[in-house]
């Protein structure tokens, strides 16, 4: 089981057919919401935590402000 996972990463992305049709639609949905005021908030929250020196205590990252 643990190969077939590997595998399916592995794989070429089709270019063409259902598959490349429906990410080629939650991408454009993706870049769509993100040019929402919702979507800019939730991408600078997102930043906000990569954005986290190495050097904080772990406890700091994880406790609600």
């Amino acid at each position: 089981m643990l190969n077939d996972t590997a595998t399916e990463h592995t794989e070429e992305f089709p270019h063409v057919g259902f598959r490349a049709r429906r990410w080629l639609r939650f991408e454009r949905d993706l870049h769509a919401w993100l040019a929402t005021p919702e979507g800019r908030f939730t991408a600078w929250c997102a930043q906000q935590q990569v954005a986290v020196p190495a050097t904080a205590p772990l406890d700091s990252v994880d406790s609600p402000r």
